[in-house]
């Protein structure tokens, strides 16, 4: 029986924790997991909102700084979940997805 409390989870972040079409981690890890990169996209939007007319850079360039600021060690992510949290901004920012 399906739980109707669980978080939907975009296929994009449930693919980070996949391989050949089968989950390489427990429901509530990914879950978990999910919950966290979601509200660090959430969170850096008002920073790369500030980065960008604060300091003039462009859109393509504050998500740079960002991705580069998630690969440090203890940003508590690994670098896929970077790479969602990233995309994920930008889609909240309403910018242009990072190349």
């Amino acid at each position: 029986m399906e739980d109707p409390n669980q978080t939907i989870i975009p296929a994009a972040f449930m693919a980070l924790y996949s391989a050949n079409g089968r989950p390489t981690a427990t429901r509530a890890h990914v879950e978990e997991r999910h919950d966290l990169c979601e509200d660090m996209a959430a969170q850096m939007t008002t920073l790369c909102d500030s980065l960008e007319h604060k300091h003039d850079l462009s859109k393509e360039e504050v998500l740079r700084r960002c991705w580069m600021g998630l690969l440090q060690d203890g940003s508590g992510v690994e670098p896929p979940e970077a790479n969602w949290v990233v995309a994920r901004t930008a889609e909240l920012l309403e910018w242009p997805q990072p190349a």
